[in-house]
Order: structure tokens, then C-alpha cells, then sequence
């Protein structure tokens, strides 16, 4: 089957489709021939099946598509083995739950500032005027990024987040490559950054692996967290308007972010496998060299894992979501990215009379295979000083019961 329009913009009844009648889908795709897999207990077996891989080196001729020039190809989202397992050591320290936990109250503060910047205007974007800069100053901050080289980075970044064509994202990448080469080589770090703990504590680390870690963390870091506000907040503020009972009960805040992103996770698909060698999944022969998609959009509408699973349900208590991976590459970053979603809900939720300004408009999206995005979202308030959520009542993210996922 050639990739069509409805699986990108509107994936979800073909996949249901698909699930039913061909949970191993021959599908065409800029990447050439591949096999997506749509049933979830298929694909969370393949996120720790050691006879696929990450490593394109396994792949056929003729898997192209956009592919992140060197050094920053060969990061920790693209090694398998004993690479993997070094390079993970050294980042698994700095995002653990504990770790992230300890920079709640400066991802508060962030988002404090930034919405008190907005308070005296009625309408705003929350793409370009919030989910963009929470995300980025974080991660400036982590990489020790003065405050005076931040706008171009800011620049670069919201082409990243919004582009809809690959020679912009192209030009992007190739912008942040060089600003992310000219930080790490030309400037002193602070004690404190990340930078600063992975040459310090791991001798071993290159200056290539540093620029691959560094990068990482920008694009995954930014983008992914960018665009699950959005879809939480678009979703929030739709009817039936759950965010009058999120204000009211914001200890559901932290079982709400593992709804959304089961609900509305932006990655559709986890990064693509390459089979080692010739193998069998569900029934279908795979030869070695092919080249398997993982469909997490489509595990998170499987009824056979999830009751009612084409409902947003704000209630649900067990929420065993695929959005940060399953397995060796499980995301590090998860526990940061929890907090960070949970601080911005809450706090958005408590602007005076937060409204979508276009209730009825379409959306405009950024859509692919890969990734949904929402590149706009114009929202109106009332102008004013924003409501203090009650925070004491919520339970940090990293703490919420039933909601720890495996990572290794």
C-alpha cells in the first residue's frame, strides 16, 4: 500500500482498520518498501526484540528519506549494544526521576514568568508565546546556553517545531549543528550544566558524542514536549471542557498527562527497526535488512490493551502508554518530560477565562508519518494577574502511583 493522505492526517480509522485485518502492513513510504506493525502487544514486543535494531547500517539500499548529517546521526537513539549501553550510563544519572525532580521548582519558575509576560494580553499563541520557550529554556539551561546567544537558538528552534517542508527542517538542523559546535568548542560551560558533568564524569565521552548528546536533548527535548502541551491543551479546552474539573481536582493532573499521551502522544511512530536477519512477526515473514515501523498511535487505540480506547478519558487510572518507548531505548528523559507537561497544564489551566480563540476553526497542523504537530493555537484570557493553582494538591509526576514505566 503507497502511504496516503488519510493515514497522515487522520491515522486513526486506518489504523483501526488495519489492526483488524493486517497487523503487519506492507506499506511504500519515502524511506522505500517497509513493514508497520499495528497491534500493540506485537510492537511492545519488538521495542526489546534483539533481531531488530536501530543501527541503519543494518538496513537495505534504499532506505533514504531525511537522514541527520554526521555526527549527529550516530546519537544514543541510534546505537544498539555496547555503544548504547555506554552512552546510556552516562545520561541515565542526569534525567532521573529523582534528578528531574529536583528542577520542579525552576520549570515552575519558568512557567510562572513566561505566563505573567502574557497576562496583559487577551489573545496570545500558545505554540510560538509559551509551548515553544518552556521547553527551550529548560533545555538552554541544562546545556549552560547564555542568555544573549538564545534568541538565534529560539529562531532555529520554532522553524524546527513548525516547518512543513524538509529543506526547512534541513536548514534548521544545519543552523542549530553549527551553534551547538561553536557552545561546546569556543565557550567555558557552567559547573552545573550537562556538558560540564558528562566530560567530567566520563572521560571516555568524544567531542562528537558530546555534540550528539547535546543535540538530542535539544530536538527531542524541545519538539516532543512542544507539541504534547498543545495537544493537551487544544483537547482540554475542547468540550466537554475538562479543564473546569481539572481546576477543581488538580490531583487528576498527573493521571490526565498518561491519558494524553496515550490519547494524543505527537509521535506516531517510535524510531524505525532494521531486521538483523530474516525473521517471522504475527504470522509474516520479514527479511533481514527491512526495515520495520512501530506504530505507537496505533498501540494506543488497540482495544485489546485499552477499554474504550478511541475515548479521552480523564478518569482512567491505568494507562499502560508506549509514548516514551518500551525497552533498552526507553526515553531518559521521561521523567522530566512528565514534570514539565504537568507544571504547564496546571498553570494554564488557572488563566482567567483561557479559551480557544477559534473553537470551530481548523487546526493548523504539521503532519507525517512520524509526527503530529500543532504548529498554531491562538487562545484568548481575560488580561490580568493569572490564578495561583493550588500545586500542593497535585502529586509530582514522578510520584503518581501507576504510572512508572520499565525503562531498560
Amino acid at each position: 500500500m503507497l502511504l496516503d493522505h488519510a493515514l497522515l492526517t487522520d491515522p486513526y480509522p486506518e489504523l483501526a482498520r488495519l489492526r483488524a485485518s493486517a497487523p503487519v502492513h506492507r506499506l511504500r513510504t519515502v524511506d522505500g518498501p517497509s513493514w508497520m506493525l499495528t497491534r500493540e502487544a506485537d510492537i511492545r514486543r519488538a521495542l526489546t526484540d534483539p533481531r531488530l535494531t536501530v543501527e541503519r547500517t543494518q538496513a537495505r539500499a534504499g532506505n533514504g528519506g531525511f537522514v541527520l548529517p554526521a555526527p549527529l546521526a550516530d546519537n544514543l537513539a541510534s546505537r544498539d549494544g555496547t555503544a548504547h549501553t555506554r552512552l546510556r550510563r552516562i545520561t541515565a544519572p542526569t534525567f532521573s526521576a529523582r534528578r528531574s525532580e529536583t528542577l520542579h521548582p525552576h520549570i515552575r519558575a519558568v512557567t510562572e514568568r513566561l505566563l505573567a509576560g502574557l497576562a496583559p494580553r487577551r489573545q496570545f499563541d500558545l505554540i510560538t508565546d509559551f509551548a515553544i520557550p518552556l521547553p527551550l529554556t529548560i533545555v538552554a539551561d541544562l546545556l549552560g546556553i547564555p542568555a544573549r546567544q538564545r534568541p538565534a537558538l529560539t529562531h532555529w528552534t520554532t522553524v524546527m517545531v513548525t516547518h512543513t517542508r524538509h529543506d526547512q527542517l534541513g536548514q534548521a538542523v544545519t543552523a542549530v549543528h553549527h551553534f551547538l559546535t561553536h557552545h561546546l568548542t569556543h565557550h567555558s560551560h557552567p559547573t552545573d550544566s550537562l556538558l560540564t558533568s558528562w566530560t567530567r564524569t566520563h572521560h571516555r565521552i568524544t567531542p562528537d558524542e558530546l555534540l550528539s548528546l547535546a543535540f538530542q536533548l535539544w530536538w527531542a527535548g524541545i519538539e516532543n514536549i512542544t507539541h504534547a502541551i498543545a495537544h493537551g491543551t487544544h483537547l482540554l479546552l475542547t468540550p466537554p471542557h475538562h479543564a473546569h474539573t481539572l481546576r477543581t481536582h488538580p490531583h487528576l493532573i498527573p493521571a490526565v498527562v498518561e491519558e494524553l499521551l496515550r490519547y494524543s502522544a505527537p509521535t506516531v511512530l517510535a524510531a524505525p527497526r532494521y531486521a538483523r536477519q530474516n525473521l517471522t512477526i504475527a504470522g509474516t515473514p520479514i527479511r533481514a535488512g527491512e526495515t520495520v515501523l512501530l506504530s505507537l498511535a496505533s498501540a494506543h487505540r488497540d482495544p485489546a490493551r485499552h477499554t474504550d480506547p478511541d475515548r479521552f478519558d480523564p478518569t482512567r487510572t491505568r494507562t499502560p502508554h508506549l509514548a516514551f518507548g518500551h525497552g533498552p531505548h526507553h526515553c531518559p528523559g521521561a521523567a522530566l518530560a512528565r514534570i514539565q507537561m504537568h507544571t504547564a497544564l496546571t498553570h494554564l489551566l488557572h488563566q482567567p477565562g483561557l479559551a480557544l480563540a477559534d473553537p470551530t476553526g481548523p487546526l493548523r497542523r504539521r503532519t507525517s508519518l512520524r509526527l503530529h504537530g500543532i504548529t498554531e493555537l491562538p487562545l484568548t484570557h481575560a488580561p490580568g494577574t493569572p490564578e495561583a493553582p493550588n500545586v500542593r494538591q497535585a502529586a509530582c509526576p514522578a510520584e503518581a502511583p501507576g504510572h512508572h514505566h520499565r525503562g531498560r
